[in-house]
């Protein structure tokens, strides 16, 4: 299932290859944390708003990361990116990385073509 990301001229593009779902993760991620400083500030009529639309953001980052874990690497670049970029997410605490995205992502690794 391809994602598409808006650019910065407001026209969609598919997301292909680890660096356009790194990104993709990059922009989820972004959302997620803007709602949820918004819900935080948020008096209680305006939670009552942002949280179902926090719900969906997060829901699509974690679709996203799935997409970024599963996304099959080319070559040792692409294999080291990826490898450095769910290190950062674990080690600081930027988002929960499930169990079955390591799967995916490990098994993204094996696949890699020699």
């Amino acid at each position: 299932m391809a994602i598409e990301l808006a650019c910065s001229n407001g026209e969609a593009q598919e997301a292909v290859g680890v660096v356009s779902l790194i990104a993709a993760h990059r922009h989820a991620m972004a959302k997620v944390e803007s709602l949820g400083k918004r819900l935080m500030q948020a008096e209680d009529a305006e939670a009552a708003l942002i949280g179902p639309q926090l719900d969906a953001v997060m829901a699509d980052e974690a679709v996203v990361r799935r997409q970024a874990a599963m996304a099959p690497v080319a070559d040792v670049c692409e294999l080291k990116m990826k490898a450095e970029y769910f290190e950062r997410l674990m080690n600081n605490g930027w988002c929960d990385v499930d169990w079955d995205d390591l799967q995916e992502l490990l098994r993204s690794f094996v696949d890699l073509p020699i």
